[in-house]
């Protein structure tokens, strides 16, 4: 019972301070291009060992380090990794697994993420883009509703174009 509550504890600590890393770590450099290189990647957080699944990546260090420093799961997994070229104005839509879908769209000054999950639209994200950062994250995160105990991460950042 205790440790359901710890767990439960846990996540919700999670999902807020994943909002909280959204407004910390995300700084676009790009703020006065007319386009805007981003990697893309959904990343799956569990206490469990890793799978035999050649197609879950280990998560580099340093966003590895970054995420264990908020959150206390054992494991980081990319699930998938996606690149792409962002005009101004223009909305991009990456599907991340069979469920789970992004709209990005830049907007000179800002970034706007917005999260499908099995066709139904989660929620919306308006964030600075001045200044984003070669290296910096923007973080969006949620708990898997099949696996009470893991969480999932959106991890966006930019990249040199």
């Amino acid at each position: 019972m205790i440790d359901r509550c710890a767990q439960m504890i846990r996540l919700l600590f999670a999902l807020g301070m994943g909002w909280l890393l959204i407004g910390m770590s995300l700084n676009l450099s790009a703020a006065a291009t007319d386009e805007l290189a981003l990697k893309v990647q959904l990343v799956w957080a569990t206490d469990e060992a890793k799978p035999n699944d050649a197609k879950l990546k280990e998560l580099d260090h340093r966003l590895r380090d970054k995420l264990r420093r908020v959150f206390k799961w054992k494991n980081y997994l990319e699930v998938n990794q996606q690149r792409c070229s962002l005009p101004l104005n223009v909305v991009k839509r990456l599907r991340m697994s069979a469920k789970y879908e992004i709209e990005v769209k830049y907007l000179k000054d800002q970034v706007e993420v917005k999260s499908y999950g099995e066709g139904k639209f989660l929620k919306k994200v308006l964030q600075p883009t001045a200044p984003l950062m070669v290296g910096e994250f923007l973080i969006l995160a949620g708990d898997d509703k099949e696996k009470y105990e893991d969480a999932w991460f959106v991890v966006i950042s930019a990249e040199k174009p």
